[in-house]
């Protein structure tokens, strides 16, 4: 790697324009970096700066007045220039001492002529000067990406990259991923190592180290932070570029990785398969489990539905979905494995920590993908469903039977269902289940069938009064209110549903019936306007 690509105070003093020339103060700032160089005779800077800029000035804009000379010296301190070239003599005699104390105090490099120069020439030589050493960098950032793409191609690319970025940078180098061991490339001893680490746990940086930080993200997900630090010179923007470049290389190859991770697990399929169909023993199933991570001890399990229409047309887009849903998960305390039946999805959620909160860890994940899946037309209409949580590995069984009933239910009382887990479907369940049975029809005719035809005969509004009316407790100044009728009109329909139903009809247990019967004839409905 070339060096020098960064133009410093003190490479300029060398060209042939400062052979004349003198540095009276701050010669503890001629590091800095020179990104420009400016000509400058006004007095007012504001926001006329950038930073590291190089000032040359005859000294005009005070010409000898040192209160003005002084409050535009601070000015440049203030932008972060990176030093002033002064003209001694028509303007300016000579530099007051208050200016070189102050230039001392700030590590701020002071320069004077004593003879007079050609501006127009120190800044044509400057800047040609600058403009080569942009195009060197440019140069050399795409020999090093070369060098990185090369290596992707390799096996253990990772190591590789994180080995080429110190040796080019001559930095510590540290890969910290979300899960498992932070790796440090360093000349340092092994003391030395752990100090460092320690000192970035603590968020105690000493004054000495300066740090560059660069998040390895896939797939609009963090998987690592890539970290260089430099104990002598503060880090450039050629080396925060070389940085960069490098995070980008590690994320395309963990993105490489997830894939051929998932394509394996494609494999494992038909094995998942028999485990839903409850083919595998306790034994069975912790034995290939501690094979794919041999420290796994779930807490339990349960089965996650993804339904997408027309999904097997959707390949490509299916793995992205499925590495995007495992690492969100994961970092919510599951280990996942998959499998796909017809336009379905099956995610088995083994549980990694405490029992008590699986359900709001699972609502925050799905939360999160909903986000990330907003904008992308392919995954705009997925449905979600959460079966039982279940204690025993071999009944995912029921979990998975579960989830199919939820999915069932959201799908058809889409208004009243908003919850994606089963055991928040409440009567819910009870509907479903007898409608399996078919003995929804009957319940539904026993307790309402008299209200349906009256409404079907007259064009009545009952049931929607019934509703009402259970739903407010009896109240009949609420209910009136929730259906925008006079009490008046409410009575007479009262009246009419005392005839059709009993005057009993709120009577604890009937009263509960015929509720049933009413979310039962919503549920039938539904089905039917399908």
């Amino acid at each position: 790697m070339n060096f020098d690509i960064k133009l410093s105070v003190q490479e300029i003093l060398e060209n042939q324009n400062f052979r004349d020339a003198k540095v009276i103060a701050g010669k503890s700032g001629l590091y800095q970096t020179v990104k420009w160089v400016h000509v400058m005779e006004i007095t007012q800077i504001e926001k006329l700066l950038n930073g590291n800029e190089l000032i040359l000035s005859t000294g005009v804009g005070w010409k000898g007045n040192k209160e003005i000379f002084l409050a535009f010296f601070k000015q440049l301190i203030d932008s972060k220039a990176a030093g002033l070239c002064i003209e001694l003599g028509t303007y300016i005699p000579s530099i007051p001492e208050e200016i070189i104390e102050l230039a001392d105090h700030h590590n701020f490099p002071l320069i004077v002529f004593y003879n007079k120069v050609r501006f127009v020439d120190i800044t044509q030589d400057l800047h040609t000067l600058l403009i080569k050493k942009h195009y060197q960098m440019i140069s050399d950032l795409e020999d090093y990406s070369h060098q990185l793409n090369q290596l992707l191609v390799t096996s253990n690319p990772q190591q590789k990259i994180l080995k080429l970025l110190h040796d080019h940078l001559n930095m510590t180098v540290l890969f910290i991923p979300n899960q498992g061991e932070t790796q440090i490339i360093s000349k340092k001893t092994l003391k030395e190592k752990e100090q460092i680490l320690q000192l970035l746990k603590e968020k105690k940086i000493q004054r000495h180290m300066n740090i560059a930080h660069q998040s390895i993200q896939a797939l609009n997900q963090k998987f690592a932070d890539l970290i260089i630090i430099s104990e002598s010179n503060s880090i450039t923007e050629f080396e925060s570029l070389i940085l960069d470049r490098s995070a980008t290389a590690l994320a395309q190859n963990i993105l490489r990785v997830l894939y051929v991770e998932e394509r394996r697990k494609t494999k494992e399929m038909e094995w998942i398969q028999k485990w839903l169909e409850g083919a595998h023993s306790e034994e069975q199933i912790y034995r290939y489990l501690s094979d794919l991570e041999s420290n796994l001890e779930p807490n339990g399990c349960v089965v996650l539905l993804v339904k997408i229409d027309q999904l097997e047309k959707k390949n490509l887009e299916i793995t992205h979905l499925k590495i995007l849903f495992r690492s969100i998960f994961q970092s919510n305390g599951f280990f996942l494995l998959s499998t796909i039946r017809k336009n379905q999805i099956i995610f088995i959620l083994l549980n990694k920590r405490k029992n008590e909160d699986w359900k709001i860890r699972i609502e925050t994940g799905i939360n999160h993908i909903q986000k990330e899946l907003a904008e992308d037309q392919n995954f705009a209409q997925i449905k979600c469903s959460i079966g039982k949580f279940i204690d025993k590995l071999s009944d995912v069984k029921k979990s998975y039977h579960t989830a199919q009933e939820a999915l069932i239910i959201q799908e058809k009382m889409s208004k009243e269902c908003s919850s994606y887990f089963y055991e928040d479907l409440y009567i819910f369940r009870l509907v479903s289940i007898a409608n399996e049975q078919g003995a929804l029809e009957d319940f539904i005719s026993d307790y309402l069938g008299p209200v349906l035809m009256y409404d079907q005969q007259n064009n009545g509004k009952l049931m929607e009064t019934l509703k009402a009316y259970l739903k407010c407790n009896g109240s009949k100044q609420e209910t009136a209110k929730n259906l925008y009728i006079v009490r008046q009109t409410l009575y007479q329909r009262l009246q009419k549903l005392n005839e059709l139903l009993g005057e009993d009809f709120m009577y604890f247990y009937k009263r509960q019936a015929i509720e049933f019967a009413i979310t039962a004839y919503d549920y039938v409905s539904a089905s039917k306007s399908r």
